[in-house]
């Protein structure tokens, strides 16, 4: 359950459902130039301007669209050659509790770098270790149809065992790793009904090691694909009563 809302005297209350829905669209990097007309119908202006500059630095473009311009986003993918698309499943995600999205389909050894709000550039090591999308949300009660989306890359070592976490359902069983959220590259936004979010590689993405690059270019039969991640989430009404 994501949260739950006393309505009136009646004893009723809504509960607040929210489904993330992800889609995974990967084209050939030397088609990006032939991406670019996609981002004439997303917003660019979602994260304010320091938000939007770190991001740049660090790799990673957000673009933010609404549902009335769907059909020309999807014209815009279908007009590039060799671009493969993936839809996941919808899944009911609790308030807070933070889902992986991984991107890579297995663990190698690599060099991070990330630029720091500062613009202090910094690398860590990791061997044997993948890089996943860390999505969390948190629900606003004024504007009940509303919510704050944060999107954050991580980096993972997966360890022996697993370990129990606490989320708003309960205790559930997790993987156990070791990693690390790369706060430098993540951000922020407000949804409101109907629209949706674009992660994908920004211009500095092709810097050796850059952590939007490391999170959102992958070699696929021998050719770099750029990852575009497209994120909704639906805010679900649903009465309950005595």
């Amino acid at each position: 359950m994501a949260a739950e809302r006393r309505d009136g005297p009646r004893e009723r209350w809504t509960r607040l459902d929210v489904v993330l829905t992800v889609l995974h669209v990967q084209a050939p990097r030397d088609q990006r130039p032939q991406m670019e007309p996609l981002w004439n119908h997303l917003r660019e202006d979602a994260l304010d301007s320091a938000a939007t500059l770190r991001m740049r630095r660090n790799g990673v473009r957000v673009g933010l669209g609404r549902e009335e311009w769907w059909d020309a986003v999807k014209a815009a993918l279908d007009a590039v050659e060799g671009v493969r698309s993936n839809t996941l499943d919808p899944v009911r995600v609790p308030a807070g509790y933070p889902l992986a999205l991984e991107l890579d389909e297995q663990p190698r050894d690599q060099t991070l770098f990330f630029v720091a709000p500062d613009g202090v550039l910094s690398g860590e090591t990791w061997p044997q270790s993948r890089n996943v999308l860390r999505v969390s949300y948190e629900l606003d009660f004024i504007q009940r149809d509303e919510l704050r989306l944060t999107v954050a890359p991580e980096v993972r070592q997966r360890l022996d065992g697993w370990r129990w976490v606490r989320t708003a359902e309960g205790v559930s069983q997790t993987p156990n790793y070791n990693g690390r959220v790369v706060s430098a590259a993540a951000f922020d936004v407000g949804l409101s009904p109907g629209e949706f979010l674009v992660v994908a590689p920004g211009p500095q993405a092709d810097l050796y090691g850059l952590v939007g690059g490391a999170l959102l270019v992958r070699e696929l039969d021998g050719r770099p694909f750029d990852s575009y991640v497209f994120l909704r989430a639906d805010v679900n009404h649903v009465a309950r009563g005595n």
